[in-house]
This record gives C-alpha cells, structure tokens and sequence, in this order.
C-alpha cells in the first residue's frame, strides 16, 4: 500500500456480519433460536435475512442465489460516513476494487475491496435505521443479542496487521503483538475486528467469522448443546468456546 495523499479511509466502525448459507429459511430459523428472537416470514424472492443486533452491528444470513457467478462474497461490512472519500482512498492507496460503487437507493451505497490475505469485504455507507427491530423475546437469554467482534481469517497476521491498521486509522499496539494467533481492534461502535490466522483450527471445514457474547458462558455452553450445535472447542479459560452451526460454520460464544 502506498502512502495516500488523503487522510485515512474515513472507516471508523462495524456495520455488520454477512454468513454465506445454502438454506436461507433452515439457517435463520436456527439462529433465532441460538439468539432467542422471533424469526419473520421470508418472502420467497428474497435472498437474505438480516437480524437486528442490540448496538447497531447485524448479522445477514445470505444465499446470493442471484450472484451465483461470483468466486467470493464479502464476510463483513465497515461502515463510512462518507463513501466518496473512502473511495478515493482506496484507490490513492492501490487497493483492489472487487465490486464498484453501488448505489442502492437513497442512503444506501457500498463497494467490495480485496484485503491483502484474499478476503472481501464491504464497505458501505447506509443511514437507515430499523423503525421495528425484532429483539430478543427474554432478556436473560444465555446468548446475548450482540456481536462482539467480526473474526477475519488471515495467512500472515504481521501483513494483515498493518494494513487493517491503516484502513481503520488505528497505531498498531505491542502488547497485542505477541506472536499470534490473533491481534483485533477496538472499534468506535464497540464492535472488533479480529484478525485470526487460525493455526489452531486447521482441521476445520470452515473457520469462525463472527463472535457472541454470553452473559454465563457456562449456560450459554449447555444451551448449545441442547441446541445440538456442534462442539468444536470447550471452554478455554472460562472465557470462549467454539460450536458450529447446521451447515458447519464456526462460531465463537465468549462472555
């Protein structure tokens, strides 16, 4: 990346998780349940569900059943508050453009880059706000209704480090570089982004991209099991474990 003649990216914060699935009703219907919210009836032609999280950073279940010729979809979205500026950044700084500036409708815009390890992501300015959102339907369900932080798979974490500080406009901090296998970021709407390289799971289908939190993390284990979530990991330092969902996307439960 070279040095841009613009100050930063304008990328301050998470908008939201976006998880690639084969049954879109199957898949929602389960996450409702793992997060205790009333799931709305799908409309027939539409190809994702979008679930109202408690700080503004939401998880989409989509099919792309429309975008079946796309190799790779985007795994999250940071949000802009000004697109063009971003933009032009990103292009100052010879980052790979995946999709162009897409224009929605009336405060909806994005476009798709390519991150340095091969992952896309989204970058997106929206000043919608759902009027109704569905919340949890107790509000002492073992999982909360919040995304801790977005998990991004990388090759090399010194690389990946250094550019995902630049995007977020963050110094990077030592005492986070320890060797791996993580380094995240703290974000301005509370929401990480987490970079993994993942030498722990290398025997699993599919690598976590999100992270849950729980009040109790040892109810929050037995309800996935009664789940019958898949257990990947057991709790580690009674703080995290990893479970999968249906289709075997790996998911991080953590308090």
């Amino acid at each position: 990346m070279k040095a841009s003649a613009i100050q930063g990216s304008g990328v301050r914060s998470v908008s939201g998780t976006m998880l690639h699935v084969q049954d879109l009703s199957a898949m929602a219907a389960w996450y409702g349940e793992i997060l205790g919210v009333t799931v709305k009836e799908i409309a027939s032609e539409k190809p994702y569900y979008e679930f109202d999280m408690n700080n503004g950073v939401n998880l989409m279940l989509d099919d792309h059943r429309f975008m079946q010729d796309e190799l790779q979809h985007p795994q999250f979205m940071l949000k802009t508050l000004d697109i063009d500026k971003t933009y032009a950044w990103v292009k100052q700084n010879d980052i790979p453009i995946v999709l162009d500036i897409q224009k929605v409708h009336e405060g909806l815009t994005y476009f798709n880059i390519f991150d340095p390890e091969g992952n896309v992501l989204m970058i997106i300015e929206s000043d919608w706000v759902n009027p109704s959102p569905i919340v949890p339907n107790a509000a002492n369900h073992p999982i909360t209704n919040r995304i801790q932080c977005i998990v991004v798979p990388v090759i090399d974490l010194k690389r990946a480090t250094e550019w995902y500080a630049r995007l977020l406009g963050h110094s990077i901090k030592p005492e986070r570089q320890d060797g791996g296998p993580i380094y995240w970021f703290d974000m301005d709407n509370g929401t990480g982004v987490l970079l993994d390289d993942n030498r722990n799971h290398r025997d699993w289908g599919k690598f976590p991209s999100f992270m849950l939190n729980a009040s109790n993390i040892n109810e929050a284990y037995r309800f996935m099991q009664d789940k019958k979530a898949r257990i990947l990991m057991d709790i580690q330092h009674e703080h995290h474990f990893f479970a999968a969902d249906p289709e075997g996307n790996a998911i991080i439960i953590c308090l």
